[in-house]
């Protein structure tokens, strides 16, 4: 798809590119040109588009990015929901352990945060542009590396012996239920291992690890449910083709396809209608879109206005002969000098 300086598509692509590259335009090229809109490339080029926009695998893939992006999304909205509303259970519970009356809804409301926290991530990475998705991408599978990590530390930390335990207490509960029952009856329960220095040190830091981890965990999830949400919207914007308004790429490249889609169809039905004013209208296509690309090019002014000119001449040429085209007579010309020929196949290979 190609765009001109105004952002709007061109009406014929090949024109546009061959003025950006400067090529000379003879009255031979323009009449090879517009010779390739024939009925049978009219015809496939609607089908083709018709079925990259309409087809069944293309509403498949939309459909499909649609339910699994919103499923993920209300999935992570679930999960954080749980972590945050047992954070804030815990946080106002009293010493039974019970959150009060009063603070139930407290409880609640302050939980629904996840919903906000996730839209506002789907804000952020929708307006960063793909860079910053792939870059904020990245930095939350940091993230999940490091969160997988500190599962596996939680894994190995319970795996450890009473006393060597980082998380948590040194013992376990039923370890401390007959310690306190030997102290009922006046014995004195045998002393604990002594816990290594490392590991003193690191319990200070105990909270701050665990809030971290909170964290992080809630920023994963939230930021996987915000990005599951974007699939699903561009999911959308694939059937629909987006709003007015909406100046994302992607909605400009749907509608683009549209236009072309729409933009082939007529031109098939004007071909097969009327040819002598179908080729006329493309001769205009052509020195408009050419012309786009030539100053698209930023050429100096006068190779500028030479190749504007020559363009021109060509296009009266060939316009004051347009039964040629209709006929389809002085096909000899094919075998002209100025014809976009085919790059030989080892030139080709080289090349690449």
């Amino acid at each position: 798809m190609i765009f001109a300086r105004s952002g709007a598509t061109v009406a014929d692509e090949k024109a546009y590119g061959w003025g950006k590259r400067g090529v000379s335009v003879t009255t031979t090229l323009l009449r090879n040109r517009l010779r390739e809109h024939n009925g049978t490339e009219l015809r496939h080029r609607a089908e083709t588009l018709h079925r990259r926009i309409h087809g069944r695998g293309a509403s498949t893939h939309h459909i499909s990015a649609i339910v699994l992006g919103l499923s993920v999304f209300v999935i992570a909205l679930f999960v954080d929901y749980n972590i945050i509303h047992e954070f804030w259970t815990r946080a106002l519970a009293n010493e039974f352990m019970e959150v009060p009356p009063a603070l139930a809804t407290s409880v609640t409301f302050k939980s629904l945060q996840v919903l906000f926290a996730t839209l506002a991530v789907h804000y952020l990475i929708s307006h960063i542009g793909h860079g910053g998705r792939v870059a904020y991408s990245l930095f939350i599978f940091v993230l999940t590396a490091l969160m997988v990590m500190g599962i596996g530390l939680l894994w190995a930390n319970n795996s450890l012996p009473a006393g060597a335990k980082v998380f948590g207490f040194d013992v376990n509960e039923s370890a401390q239920h007959v310690d306190t029952f030997m102290k009922s009856l006046g014995i004195q329960p045998p002393h604990a291992p002594r816990v290594p220095a490392e590991v003193r040190a690191l319990k200070h830091y105990e909270i701050v690890i665990w809030l971290f981890s909170l964290g992080v965990i809630f920023l994963v999830v939230a930021s996987i449910g915000a990005m599951s949400l974007h699939t699903a919207m561009r999911g959308f914007t694939g059937i629909t083709g987006g709003a007015l308004y909406d100046t994302h790429r992607d909605a400009r490249h749907g509608n683009a396809m549209r236009d072309n889609l729409r933009r082939a169809e007529l031109d098939r039905a004007h071909h097969d209608t009327d040819q002598e004013a179908f080729f006329r209208r493309k001769i205009g296509d052509f020195l408009s879109s050419y012309t786009e690309g030539v100053i698209d090019g930023h050429f100096s002014a006068g190779r500028t206005d030479h190749l504007i000119n020559k363009a021109t001449e060509a296009a009266e040429d060939v316009e004051a002969n347009i039964g040629d085209l209709v006929t389809g007579t002085s096909s000899s010309e094919l075998d002209g000098d100025n014809v976009e020929r085919f790059p030989r196949r080892g030139r080709a290979a080289a090349a690449e």
